[in-house]
Parts: C-alpha cells; structure tokens; sequence
C-alpha cells in the first residue's frame, strides 16, 4: 500500500505543570542549593553544578530561577519567615510593652544560635554584592519583618514614631543583636556572657537611655 503523503499530526507535548507542582520543583532546587551552599560555599557553586545535584540540565533550572541569586534570596526570605513567625507565635499574652520587646530580641538572638548554618547562610555567604543585598533588604516583605522591632520599641518607649530617637533606638538594638549573634556563633570558644543575659542588659538600657 502506498504510504500517505498526508503530513502526521505532532504529537502532544507534556503537560504543562501546575502552579503547585511548580512550587514544589522550586523547593527541589532550592533544598538542594541551601545544602551545597552550607557544606561548600555560595560563591563556589555554579548553576550548571546545582543542576547535576537536582538532576536536571542546566536549561530546566533556568526556568525557575533566574539566576544563583534568586535561589539565595529565597532561602533568606525562608529563614527570617520562620525566625518571625517563631517569634509571633511565642510572644506571651500577657507581656508589657518593655517584655514584649525583650522577648522578642531574646528570641531573635536564640534562633541565631540555635541555627548557625543559617546565621552563616545569611550574614556571611561570599561572593554576594551590596546591591544584592540591598535588592533583598528592599523587599517589602523582609521590611515589614523589622518594622516589628520599631513598633515594639515605641510601645516599650512611648516615644513618638515621628522622634529620630526612636529609630536611633531601634537601630541600635538590631546591630546589637546581630552582634552577640555573630560573637557567639563565630567565636564559640570564648566564654561569652549568657547571650540572654547579654540581650536582657541591652533592652532595658535602651529603652531607659
């Protein structure tokens, strides 16, 4: 029988895929990148590397991260969600203003502690520019995380919102605690002060100065 020069119809591609499943393949990746970030460094991984881990090309990555720094953004968002959200969901009822504030630096400063890879993962990844950084301070989002800090602040203080002391304040208190963070998670050898302790003393000056 002779064959028909009718052109065969292209069979059907894959399916497109949904948006949870998208979700779920970004998570993939992004598990992945946060365990060879942690175990050899942001600046020594290639995205053509992290593919061979996830098992995909290079190209498939591509298309759900724009580039190595999106991936680390993610992770950064992820980390201080869940720090905030701990923070939340452990402030006591019944606290004033001043305890509320304390508790939530003590357990600002705990998590930190309790969870270095990501103290590290966050504060000291190399090969990340200012800009980078800036472009993820600049989320909205990560923003309103330590907006918390100022409002509690101005409960503990009364001070006006529109008083440059009270930002002074505030600022203060975050380099602070990022400060004891960074001590104890990076030189764990000295005998520091309790960090809560360290915390407790930092607060109350702060909000009587």
């Amino acid at each position: 029988m002779p064959k028909s020069n009718t052109p065969q119809k292209a069979g059907k591609g894959r399916p497109a895929l949904s948006k949870a499943q998208k979700e779920t393949m970004r998570g993939e990746i992004a598990s992945h990148a946060e365990r060879l970030f942690q175990d050899e460094g942001y600046s020594a991984i290639s995205m053509r590397r992290l593919a061979g881990e996830v098992g995909c090309s290079p190209m498939t990555l591509y298309k759900y991260y724009e580039n190595k720094i999106e991936i680390l953004r993610q992770l950064w968002a992820q980390i201080f969600k869940t720090l905030f959200d701990q923070i939340e969901r452990t402030q006591p009822r019944d606290a004033s203003p001043a305890q509320a504030l304390a508790h939530m630096a003590k357990t600002y400063v705990a998590y930190w502690l309790d969870h270095p890879e990501h103290y590290r993962l966050v504060f000291m990844s190399e090969g990340v520019s200012q800009q980078e950084v800036g472009t993820f301070v600049d989320n909205t989002q990560i923003s309103n995380h330590f907006i918390a800090f100022f409002e509690a602040m101005q409960q503990a203080t009364q001070l006006d919102p529109q008083d440059q002391k009270l930002k002074h304040k505030t600022d203060l208190l975050i380099c602070t605690l990022n400060g004891i963070a960074h001590s104890q998670v990076t030189i764990s050898a000295y005998p520091w002060t309790e960090a809560e302790k360290l915390v407790d003393m930092s607060v109350t000056n702060l909000v009587a100065i």
